[in-house]
């Protein structure tokens, strides 16, 4: 009705480092549904730094001080993985709606807990798993379900960051804090996996090179589901970038690239990519997004809105109760495989992935 307030989502955010400066806070700017009103980050300098940038004038060293806050209504973690469940619980305990960045938890016993105490709360509640709301991955999931590729049999993927030259936390790097790839950027993909073919992974192998520096880097994955599909994903943090699946079904290949806004292709069988038909077809594809990628440019570009729109959907959630898309048992799950995988690089074999209890 005309002269009614429009409802909106009051937000604290806990962690102020780059991923909530770079990927969170610009997505919140854009959603008029949701206010962010108060900040917390134990590093001064990046609490102030993104208090000013952000003009954001409710800022606390103290998280515990963040959450009996009565104006938040729901809270964004974006602290380093050791940090998840202890924050977590706190913010659950508080009666707040919860966005926490993956991964879920450190191991299999703070995920069970969290899973518990989140269906408990009775409040909305989310894992960060962005790569769910790219538009690309989004198309695929459709074309897999609707079985034109025909049974998916073999998926292989690459994910790397190239962070030479740019900070990265020792955190990152690290198994016992979280890091490492098998852990931070395999997460992606195991979710991945299990998002778009609907299926478990069963058991995996994973190889990696660790230094003092660095563990898992560079890494391999290899892994099988329960439908029969074989897996297989390379991981660094210091090769070129890239963000890439090729999904290998009985009838067709279907080819993402989730760099690129034309980054969806479709070959059929007994076609190739140097054939002149699949060249000026993928040409005459570029042509026609055009014009969608630069209306996108005000978001960031096609990668940086998947954190838009997971924003979107989880207000949405709160705002009109809805069920939320990517849940603590999907961060559970892809612990599971995560764990796995480190467990194969320590022990040099193929390890089976624990079934969810």
């Amino acid at each position: 009705m005309d002269g009614m307030k429009e409802k909106t989502v009051s937000l604290g955010i806990i962690g102020c480092g780059k991923v909530a400066q770079g990927r969170h806070l610009p997505a919140l700017k854009t959603i008029k549904e949701v206010r962010v009103v108060s900040l917390c980050d134990n590093n001064e300098d990046h609490l102030e730094q993104a208090g000013q940038k952000y003009r954001i004038k409710k800022r606390f060293l103290d998280y515990q001080e963040l959450l009996a806050d009565s104006e938040v209504e729901a809270v964004a973690v974006c602290t380093p993985l050791q940090s998840h469940f202890e924050i977590a619980k706190a913010v659950l305990d508080h009666g707040k709606h919860l966005l926490l960045e993956k991964p879920l938890a450190l191991t299999l016993e703070e995920a069970d807990q969290l899973v518990d105490r989140s269906a408990a709360s009775g409040k909305k509640v989310m894992l960060g798993l962005n790569l769910r709301w790219h538009r690309l991955v989004r198309r695929s999931k459709r074309i897999i379900a609707g079985g034109a590729l025909g049974p998916i049999r073999l998926v292989n993927c690459a994910l790397s960051t190239a962070h030479f030259g740019r900070s990265i936390p020792d955190w990152r790097l690290k198994r016992a804090q979280g890091g490492g790839n098998l852990i931070e950027n395999g997460t992606h993909i195991y979710d991945l996996w299990r998002y778009l073919l609907e299926d478990e992974i069963e058991e995996v192998q994973a190889v990696s090179l660790s230094s003092g520096e660095a563990d898992d880097e560079p890494a391999a994955v290899t892994a099988r589901t329960a439908k029969g599909a074989v897996l297989n994903a390379v991981l660094s943090d210091f090769l070129p970038d890239e963000n890439r699946l090729d999904i290998f079904g009985q009838n067709s290949l279907l080819r993402l690239s989730l760099h690129r806004f034309d980054g969806l292709e479709i070959r059929p069988l007994y076609s190739n990519a140097g054939s002149l038909k699949v060249r000026l077809r993928n040409a005459a594809n570029f042509i026609r997004r055009v014009p969608g990628a630069v209306s996108q440019s005000r978001y960031g570009g096609f990668f940086d809105s998947t954190f838009r729109d997971q924003w979107q959907h989880f207000i949405g959630c709160i705002l009109h109760n809805r069920p939320s898309a990517c849940t603590f048992e999907d961060g559970r799950r892809a612990l599971q495989v995560a764990l796995a995988a480190v467990e194969s690089a320590r022990a040099g074999k193929g390890v089976e992935v624990r079934p969810a209890l």
